[in-house]
């Protein structure tokens, strides 16, 4: 059932928030090709709107198999895009903003 499985969440990096780093790997895979919306979501094993949600902020999260397939299309390693939601992660960006205050 797709509620016991972990939840996994996009990961703001430093020099960008998750939805937007989804965005860059989107347009050019590790094979150099542009990834659509519904190829990403085919391969994930998800809707196509759900992929949407991700890439306008409407959502934030996805089961575990669907982040590691979704980050193998696009050919990177799944902790480069997503990190397991139960784990409370600040961001690089956030954390420098933190020690600048």
């Amino acid at each position: 059932m797709i509620q016991d499985l972990p939840m996994y969440q996009l990961v703001d990096r430093e020099d960008c928030d998750g939805r937007t780093f989804l965005r860059l790997l989107m347009e050019r895979d590790g094979e150099g090709r542009k990834v659509s919306v519904r190829q990403l979501a085919e391969a994930a094993g998800v809707s196509s709107s759900m992929i949407g949600n991700l890439l306008t902020g409407k959502s934030t999260q996805l089961p575990y198999e669907a982040a590691l397939r979704s980050a193998e299309r696009l050919g990177v390693d799944c902790g480069v895009l997503w990190v397991q939601a139960a784990r409370s992660v600040r961001s690089r960006r956030s954390s420098l903003a933190g020690a600048r205050s």
